[in-house]
């Protein structure tokens, strides 16, 4: 009788053993499922949010590839007849011309129209970096791009000129004769549209043997480099040196290099084109007759 009830409870012990074993096995598998769906959906949360963030800083570096936003490749024109670096000296009001009026001289209402048409037409204007780049074959640019400089940092410029860059938000860069007054000038002058860069400290003399007679190219190496490491700390920048009168030599070219200067303009008057040395880049001339159909022209 008793091995009989044993074996009846025994029974029934192993059966809610059994049952509870089942529950069990069947709560830890919907755990089990839950916890893999949780892990599911952050892990998934968490790489869209990479695949976003990649995706965020492709199309951001794309647009600094091509100062052209977010645009597809297929939506933008690039430049393939060169780029106009355009090279500007003085500046005038027709109201009150200067007495020596020569034809590097560009009226204020001309240098106006010229700007308010580059900003209602949306051009790039490129830095240093990316005009070495552009000419070196790695960077292709919008077709509507252009580079403004002012050189001598002549006080008509920095009176009359910086402040319609700064109107129409357009950067410009300064090449500045530091020997004459410059740390007033770079003080004085600062502007968020305007990079001061070297145009010598003491080189702009118009005493030389070559080319348009600049001392520039009769200096030697050492001269060279001195007089361009005191411009350079007046400035404050190195991206871009422009040679006095346009002259250089062999000695210039290396000192200028190895002064860590990325781009250096000349006065040749072209477009700078793919396959240029970026130490010794053209400029297109801005004359006092041009027309704004001319400045067209020219930047197009």
């Amino acid at each position: 009788m008793y091995d009989r009830l044993d074996r009846r409870y025994g029974s029934r012990r192993r059966r809610r053993r059994n049952a509870f074993l089942l529950v069990l096995a069947v709560t830890l598998l919907l755990l089990s499922g839950m916890i893999a769906a949780v892990c599911g959906v952050i892990q998934n949360t968490g790489t869209q949010n990479i695949e976003k963030k990649l995706e965020s800083e492709q199309k951001n570096n794309a647009g600094e590839e091509i100062g052209a936003g977010e645009k597809s490749d297929s939506e933008i024109s690039y430049k393939t007849d060169g780029l106009a670096i355009c090279m500007y000296h003085f500046l005038y009001d027709e109201a009150d011309p200067p007495d020596n009026l020569g034809y590097y001289y560009i009226e204020i209402q001309t240098l106006e129209s010229e700007l308010q048409y580059l900003a209602e037409n949306d051009y790039y204007f490129p830095t240093w970096q990316e005009v070495k780049d552009y000419v070196n074959g790695d960077l292709r640019l919008p077709e509507k791009s252009v580079v403004l400089t002012f050189d001598d940092g002549s006080e008509s410029f920095l009176e009359l000129g910086i402040p319609l860059l700064e109107k129409y938000q357009i950067p410009a860069t300064a090449f500045l004769i530091t020997g004459s007054d410059g740390e007033r000038k770079v003080r004085e002058y600062q502007s968020r549209y305007v990079t001061f860069e070297s145009h010598s400290d003491r080189l702009h003399q118009d005493v030389g043997r070559h080319g348009e007679g600049g001392i520039f190219s009769d200096m030697s190496y050492e001269d060279i480099l001195s007089d361009m490491k005191r411009s350079i700390d007046i400035c404050g920048n190195r991206d871009a040196f422009a040679y006095p009168y346009g002259d250089y030599t062999d000695s210039c070219l290396m000192a200028v290099r190895d002064a860590g200067f990325t781009c250096a303009v000349t006065t040749e008057n072209r477009r700078a084109e793919v396959g240029d040395d970026p130490l010794r880049l053209p400029r297109l001339r801005m004359l006092r007759e041009q027309t704004l159909e001319d400045f067209i022209s020219m930047v197009e």
